[in-house]
């Protein structure tokens, strides 16, 4: 077996792993976090009628991992990250013929985040998205994408405040063409 590409490789990888950790001084490019809010659902019903519902009690927790920093333009810092994504609604009131529905999901998401200060940073993301529900007693389930926006203010080099605006699109089996639109306000820990 040849020993110097195995090297070679083994001392690559520790320098790119150390380059990066000091990109991001003393904390690791891992964070969790979670955000509880209000979701919005619609679709077409057919027959020219739409279910549209709403909750106050819905969540999202996420989990990621930031690659690099880099800079697109000078005075630029941007980073973009990799984030697993789960989605849960409380329950949506339909139409009184159609009762209600409940939601929940889990999603990969590219995110690309923006640094506009010292505190406060910018972000967009957008992936696939797994949504299951239950429509009136009845589960679908549906693959779809998602994209959204958000802010998020640093109160310290760990803990951040955050807002989200995600916005889902799927089929769940009569309902075509649902839309999911849901605003969290949470927290987010950088370990």
């Amino acid at each position: 077996m040849p020993k110097i590409p195995l090297l070679a490789a083994i001392l690559l990888t520790l320098c790119s792993n150390a380059a990066s950790a000091a990109s991001y001084g003393d904390t690791s490019p891992i964070y969790v976090g979670g955000g509880a809010g209000r979701m919005q659902f619609g679709a077409h019903c057919g027959a020219g009628a739409d279910c549209k519902g709403q909750d106050n009690a819905s969540a999202k927790v996420f989990a990621g991992f930031n690659f690099a920093p880099f800079s697109a333009w000078q005075g630029s810092e941007l980073t973009s990250s990799v984030e697993l994504v789960g989605y849960r609604s409380g329950t949506l009131r339909l139409a009184r013929e159609r009762g209600a529905a409940s939601l929940r999901g889990a999603g990969l998401s590219y995110r690309i985040s923006s640094r506009e200060t010292d505190a406060l940073s910018v972000h967009a993301r957008a992936g696939l998205t797994r949504l299951s529900g239950k429509f009136g007693g009845a589960s679908s389930g549906s693959t779809g994408i998602t994209g959204g926006l958000g802010l998020a203010y640093a109160l310290d080099k760990h803990l951040s405040l955050t807002a989200d605006y995600d916005a889902l699109r799927a089929g769940f089996g009569a309902l075509a063409r649902t839309h999911v639109h849901l605003l969290t306000f949470g927290a987010a820990y950088k370990f």
